[in-house]
């Protein structure tokens, strides 16, 4: 069927990921089970460790997802670098020991893995199954010919991350996602083997047409029937289909089917509603495999002339770049991690995110269908040139090569990109795929071909299209040489932090491709969050990093606060329709890739919401130009001590159509908001103590309103979180925000107070922090200081039902408890 589809104008998809489910509790069915608990762990290199009677007793016992290098303490003498958060990486090994019935030895036994970082070697009882070598890539073997059935079985991974620096940014140490042991009958599906589309829907109907492999691993001839069911959000089977197909000996097969649902719910931002398609496999008169996935049916068009649409509904992305982390967890993340990721975009107005910049987990995919966002679905960073970024230390600039990918891309590209795809074309999020980064093949003729290469595995897979973001254009030049070439292997222009000339001449001499923005910078400085400096205390911030106020990066200075540089390229985004949108640098910030910061910091701050997140003022700019819900935000804060009687700027965004700003209840004006355009406010403001209130209006009325008031000392401890209540299955985690106040309960915006967290009932805590890019603390600890008001405790279920009360301390305030539930 993959042949048959080609890209066009109008595409409709549908997707899907999902698990096993049993209609019949007689017979054996396939079973996908949760493989992450009761591993063993050494850090370092071990002799012999994949023998089957080597003595594990004295290694750590850990779960799965685990990320070693996040517990390690910062350094500057970690190899990792600045580019790796100074945290330690190196060589890990992981075992676990399991039983398999005696009664089983007919069956087929698979280990899945969805991610092990890097340079992975799978053993089982002593034979290797398989290398591979990027930490990303889902991967899986069949173990079946090594079993030992009524016996004891042991699984030994090797990783290997100890070439340092080995990234461009925080990437982890370990097997950070999730394992699943597949067992299945000699008839079955193989991994990623059903393949899902719909190019035909209507208000009545949508014809699903489904392409499911088949695989016969007996001696002998089978006949069977490939049966497959619509069900909908409901339960309720709204349509079926059946095939029969006569299999060979030891082979397989490749069959079509099509599942025609009639009134069909589609699947949208404002309402991604889902279906879920069931497989079943009979043979002899008995269901042989089951399988169920997730699906959604959309439209998707790509016009030079109107952009990109939804289901024929124009539609500008507004987009985030993500790193695949998850701030204090690190590479070690769980599905509500990326809930509240995605949660706290959407309602920054964010409804799409690019992968950046590589491949991220099905949990990522699967909470992107469920709520709605659009996915650029990105494979590779390098490919066969390494990179040797900028790094910043004692104010100096330098470029310190990485050995990531580059050496490994001839011989495993392919394969990568493939199985890539095999594994997230399904997903109803995603709209478009891109095969890499700023690459620099890019530039020289060498990369055309290879651009053609992975594109044609792209269009050979999938019907969606291929984008690259692409850098690197001299702006005073508009001859691009080999690049300009280059960048027309894709089906959709991608530009990283292109300027509008450039990219009138690209849309000239490309005038039949739509164009998007695949990275640029966002409308935030890089101070962090809540930090305002003046005079001599901003002279003295970039005096210890090295720099001489002059010599900083423009960007920083104080013109820059506001991001202008970003808030011009959301505005050209914005006003051109050939631009399908834009996806900043970066929707979150990350561990890693510190620049323009040297030592002690140790994440980035590039971005609208900070590590632990918190929104940045960023946020705000972002909120009143991409979110519909009427808001004004007004920044800095007002504890401003040692600026008494002096002038301070005072911004403000808003989606209103004016703003008014009042100190201390007096109007020092009304300032007008294009909201058709880019704009933000400011008024010079004689600082002293007291309040700020900014209130916003549409069409003459009030719209909305932020009141910041001077606070005083810490008294007491607020407490707050999105869920109260998470399930007990050891995998789950709920984050709790505090926020220092004082005896008024306002907001202490410089607060530092050290906060400890203590746990009564089923629960721990499995990391801290506070969005200060230059703390040192460690993340796994149950104490964190305050950075500027606020900090963040994650705590993680056990696999213990029943209350959870979190007790919040701190010397010399008023604490304060929270009560969860784990069920």
């Amino acid at each position: 069927m993959t042949n048959l589809i080609k890209p066009l104008i109008l595409f409709i998809v549908i997707a899907l990921a999902g698990c096993a489910n049993s209609s019949d509790a007689n017979l054996f069915k396939n079973t996908k089970e949760n493989f992450d608990f009761g591993w063993k762990f050494y850090a370092g290199a071990v002799e012999g460790a994949e023998a089957l009677t080597f003595d594990d007793s004295k290694w750590r016992d850990v779960d799965l997802p685990h990320d070693w290098s996040i517990e390690g303490e910062f350094s500057k003498d970690n190899p990792s670098f600045s580019r790796g958060a100074w945290l330690p990486a190196g060589k890990v090994v992981y075992r676990k020991t399991f039983m398999v019935d005696a009664n089983k030895k007919d069956k087929r036994f698979v280990i899945y893995f969805d991610g092990a970082y890097r340079n992975s070697e799978v053993f089982i009882n002593g034979h290797s199954l398989g290398k591979r070598p990027l930490g990303y890539i889902a991967f899986h073997y069949d173990m079946t010919d090594y079993i030992n059935f009524g016996e004891e079985n042991v699984i030994t991974v090797t990783l290997d991350n100890s070439e340092q620096p080995g990234s461009r940014w925080y990437t982890g140490t370990g097997i950070y996602r999730h394992v699943k042991l597949i067992t299945t009958e000699k008839i079955f599906v193989p991994v990623w083997g059903n393949y899902i589309v719909a190019d035909n829907y209507s208000d009545e109907s949508a014809d699903i047409k489904i392409e499911t492999t088949v695989k016969n691993d007996f001696s002998q001839p089978k006949e069977i029937t490939v049966k497959q069911f619509a069900i909908d959000a409901n339960g309720n089977v709204v349509a079926e289909t059946s095939t029969s197909k006569s299999l060979k000996a030891n082979s397989e097969a490749k069959i079509n089917t099509i599942v025609v649902i009639k009134n069909p719910k589609i699947w949208s931002q404002e309402k991604p509603n889902l279906y879920t398609i069931k497989t079943e496999l009979i043979s002899e008169n008995k269901v042989v495999y089951e399988e169920t996935n997730t699906t959604g049916i959309r439209t998707l068009e790509y016009s030079a002339a109107e952009g990109f649409k939804l289901n024929g509904k124009p539609t500008k992305l507004k987009g985030v770049c993500l790193h695949h982390a998850g701030g204090p967890l690190g590479a070690a993340i769980y599905e509500r991690t990326v809930e509240r990721q995605l949660e706290k975009l959407r309602e920054m107005g964010c409804n799409a995110v690019r992968t950046a910049h590589n491949p991220f987990s099905e949990e990522f995919m699967d909470v992107c269908d469920r709520m709605g966002f659009l996915v650029m679905n990105e494979c590779f960073d390098e490919w066969e040139i390494a990179k040797n970024p900028t790094t910043v230390q004692d104010g100096k600039k330098k470029r310190i090569p990485v050995k990531f990918y580059a050496h490994k891309f001839k011989e495993w590209a392919d394969r990568d990109l493939r199985d890539f795809l095999l594994k997230d074309r399904n997903h109803p999020s995603v709209i478009m795929w891109s095969i890499g980064n700023e690459i620099k093949e890019m530039r020289v003729p060498d990369g055309i071909p290879i651009a053609n290469r992975l594109a044609a595995i792209v269009h050979e897979l999938d019907y969606r299209p291929v984008t690259n973001g692409v850098n690197g254009y001299n702006p005073k030049k508009m001859d691009a040489g080999p690049l300009q070439e280059a960048i027309r292997t894709s089906d959709v222009l991608g530009y990283n932090y292109i300027l509008e000339k450039r990219l009138n001449h690209e849309q000239n001499l490309n005038p039949d491709k739509m164009s998007v923005f695949t990275e640029h910078q966002s409308a935030q400085s890089f101070y962090p969050r809540g930090t305002y400096l003046f005079g001599d205390a901003k002279k003295a911030w970039w005096d210890k990093f090295g720099y001489k106020i002059d010599e900083a990066y423009d960007w920083v200075e104080d013109r820059d606060i506001r991001g202008i540089p970003g808030m011009e390229a959301w505005n050209l985004a914005k006003q051109d329709a050939n631009v399908s949108g834009i996806f900043i640098w970066t929707g979150w910030d990350y561990l890693g890739e510190t620049i323009p910061f040297g030592w002690p910091a140790r994440s980035s701050s590039f971005a609208p919401i900070d590590l632990a997140g918190f929104p940045k003022d960023g946020y705000y700019f972002y909120q009143s130009q991409w979110a519909d819900k009427p808001m004004v935000h007004i920044f800095p804060h007002w504890n401003l001590k040692g600026m008494e009687g002096k002038k301070v700027t005072v911004y403000g965004f808003t989606n209103g159509d004016a703003v008014e700003l009042f100190q201390d209840g007096k109007s020092l004006g009304k300032r007008k908001n294009d909201i058709n355009s880019v704009e933000y406010q400011s008024w010079d403001v004689v600082y002293q103590p007291g309040e700020l209130k900014a209130v916003s209006y549409l069409n003459g009325k009030p719209h909305s309103e932020k009141i910041v008031k001077t606070a005083g000392v810490p008294a007491k401890i607020k407490v707050e979180s999105r869920c109260s209540e998470m399930k007990a299955n050891a995998q789950d985690v709920i984050y709790v925000e505090c926020t220092i106040v004082d005896k008024d309960g306002i907001e202490v915006p410089t607060a530092n107070n050290k906060l400890e967290f203590v746990i009564d009932g089923p629960a721990v805590v499995a990391g801290v922090g506070n969005g200060n890019n230059m703390g040192l603390e460690k993340f796994q600890s149950n104490s964190i200081s305050a950075f500027n008001g606020k900090a963040l405790a994650i705590i993680k279920s056990t696999k213990e039902t029943g209350e959870i009360k979190i007790n919040v301390t701190s010397d010399g305030v008023e604490g304060n408890t929270i009560v969860l539930k784990s069920f």
